[in-house]
């Protein structure tokens, strides 16, 4: 994994890890962080949330994504 994309996942999970304490606090709600979730899916396209979710047959965006037990 080149710097570069280690950066990128770095800054996915950081962003994803403040989504979700949003979401658990109830300042955002489980579509608000599936649509963030798929805004920096784009942005920042990480290797190892898209390869696990290539795996587990996850969609970006969708109510799967709130999954926070997997996320982070």
């Amino acid at each position: 994994m080149s710097e570069e994309q280690f950066r990128n996942e770095k800054m996915y999970h950081a962003t994803m890890n403040i989504a979700k304490s949003l979401m658990e606090q109830g300042a955002m709600t489980a579509e608000e962080y599936g649509q963030i979730d798929t805004i920096f899916r784009k942005k920042y396209r990480p290797i190892l949330v898209s390869l696990r979710a290539e795996l587990s047959g996850y969609k970006a965006g969708s109510m799967a994504s709130c999954d926070t037990d997997k996320e982070g």
